[in-house]
Parts: C-alpha cells; structure tokens; sequence
C-alpha cells in the first residue's frame, strides 16, 4: 500500500478537520505509471479518468470568502469575529501585537484552531473561507467583529458556488470511511489506451488543478496505487480505453488504530 497524504491533509486532519469533510463532493483522478513521491507534488503520468457521481459532468467548488482588515490602531484588541451570529474565535481575545500585520497573523491562528472557518492572512487583511463543500450555503453571512481601540473594516461572506456531481462518503466506521453506498462512483476513459497506475482523490475546491504545493495554501489530497488486487484503489479492468465507462464499486480510507 502506498496511501500519501498532503501537507494540506495532514494539517487539517492535525487541526479540527475531518477526511470525510474535506473530500466531501470532491474528485478521484486515476492516471498512468507510478504516483509521485508526494501528494503535494504535481501529477504525473496520463490522465486517464475523472471519477463523479454516476459519470456526471463535475462542477468543482468556489469557496465562499470574506476577509477583515485591520486598519489602525497600535494597542487594544478583537475581542470577538462573527460570521452570521457565530463567533468564531470562541477562545478569547486576540490582543495588539508588535504591528497590524503580526495580530492579523494571530488572529487567523485563532480562527484556524477552532476550525469552524478557514482563516489566511496576507498583511493585515484576514480572508477567512467556510468548509470545503458548503458551496453557496454561507453566502449573504455578515462579517463583523467586537474591538477595542484597533479598527477594521469587513466584507460579508459572498461568492460561493456549490460543487455538483462531486464524491461522497459513508459515516465513520471503527475509523473507517467508505463510498457512500447508495452513490455510483463512475468514469468514462479518456485519453486512452492506458494503464491505470495510480490515483490522486481531491477536494471540492476549484483552485487545487494538482500542480506542485510548495506553499500555502497547502490543499488536502491523497495518493494511492491502482491494481487489479492489492492496491489502494483495485479496479476490475486497469486497461483504460477512451469513452469505455469504468465503475468504483469500493473504496475505504482508514485510520490505523496503532
């Protein structure tokens, strides 16, 4: 077995977030020779097949997004962020420190911990984007927060699109996630004749195109072998034709016990 996870998949997992979450309504792509040594590297080998929802066209997901800016102010405090009415730095204040630009970093820290929203920070602007696969749902969800001397500005969480015939998962099982039974996990060849290698399972998220990660953002992904029997992924037939229809009848993600 040669199961890979990413930075991004390790971080999340090291974090609040769940494997079934972050691949929720997201993609398996199978392509030709062996997988790379990291699943933050770039695919190689021949894309030979997308796999979605009984073959359906996939529309992969835009992440909602909203920010806070921090604009002036060189003491005092975010005492609260609220995304609708959630507060999402649930632990406490974030304090001054040293610049705007340094409690902007903390401040995504603190939202990063509790994992209800995704935080990223570049200067002093904090963007902050839901979970993957909520798609449209937090569009409209007002961005305020609760200071004391420090100033900012908001924009509302705004711009999501929801994914479609993406993959989902069975609840956990003994640390054990599955195919959603009564879901069809289905492709149809493309770029054939080839021989399937290995497999690389995505997220929902638009952005990732599976190029090399060699900085944030860090996206959640896992790699694994193909074979007939005794792979990661097995598939009854790995020789790919183009426009044949090939179907996943089983796959499982487990988290060793020891």
């Amino acid at each position: 077995m040669t199961v890979r996870f990413s930075t991004g998949l390790r971080n999340n997992i090291a974090n609040s977030g769940g494997l079934a979450a972050m691949f929720n309504r997201g993609r398996l792509e199978i392509y030709s020779g062996s997988q790379p040594v990291s699943a933050d590297s770039a695919v190689t080998g021949t894309l030979l097949g997308i796999v979605t929802a009984s073959s359906g066209t996939l529309t992969k997901e835009t992440l909602a997004v909203g920010s806070v800016t921090l604009t002036g102010g060189a003491s005092g405090s975010i005492n609260t962020v609220t995304v609708g009415t959630f507060n999402i730095i649930p632990d406490g204040a974030v304090n001054y420190n040293t610049s705007l630009a340094q409690t902007a970093a903390d401040l995504a820290d603190a939202i990063n911990r509790n994992g209800y929203y995704v935080a990223s920070v570049s200067g002093a602007v904090v963007t902050i984007k839901p979970r993957f696969g909520t798609g449209a749902a937090h569009n409209g969800y007002v961005v305020t927060a609760g200071l004391t001397t420090i100033t900012a500005t908001f924009a509302n969480i705004a711009s999501g699109v929801a994914p479609a015939n993406g993959l989902m998962f069975s609840a956990p099982n003994s640390g054990v996630i599955s195919k959603l039974a009564t879901q069809v996990w289905s492709f149809n060849g493309i770029n054939g004749p080839g021989t399937a290698g290995w497999f690389r399972l995505f997220s929902s998220d638009t952005s990732d195109s599976g190029a090399l990660i060699a900085a944030a953002p860090y996206y959640p992904r896992m790699d694994g072998s193909i074979a007939v029997s005794g792979a990661d992924l097995n598939l009854s037939n790995i020789s790919i034709t183009t426009g044949a229809p090939n179907t996943i009848d089983t796959f499982n993600i487990t988290i060793p016990a020891a």
